[in-house]
């Protein structure tokens, strides 16, 4: 599977990581969605889904 996900430097501890938007497709329903630092938890955008989003540590591909 190619990895194609967003990639953001953290405003506030300038890491970096990337997120995914999860969407259920239904209809109506969107809501405005935060992207959170999944290192120090400082917003970073957002986007508008009926999902939500999920962010990851860059190199924390790895599944104990």
């Amino acid at each position: 599977m190619e990895n194609s996900l967003p990639k953001i430097v953290c405003k506030s501890c300038k890491n970096e990581f990337s997120y995914q938007v999860c969407d259920m497709r239904v209809p109506g329903g969107k809501d405005r969605e935060y992207i959170f630092c999944p290192y120090c938890g400082q917003e970073n955008g957002s986007e508008i889904t009926s999902g939500w989003i999920t962010t990851y540590k860059m190199g924390d591909e790895s599944n104990d």
